[in-house]
């Protein structure tokens, strides 16, 4: 079965600039195996959800 664990990533966009920004952050996470799941706007800027598969443990593991 898989295994997944999540983030959640605020960021606050109050000039053009800050969307570079928080694309240099979510290309960052995105190397390390994380997937942007939503986005949401709000009146300070936009919280996103973010998942990653986690390996399978391995065999003889107690989990």
């Amino acid at each position: 079965m898989k295994r997944f664990e999540y983030d959640i990533l605020f960021f606050e966009v109050k000039r053009r600039g800050d969307y570079d920004e928080m694309r240099r952050i979510l290309n960052g996470h995105g190397a390390k195996g994380w997937e942007v799941i939503t986005a949401e706007a709000g009146d300070y800027g936009y919280t996103t959800f973010l998942k990653r598969e986690i390996a399978a443990p391995s065999v003889g593991s107690s989990e």
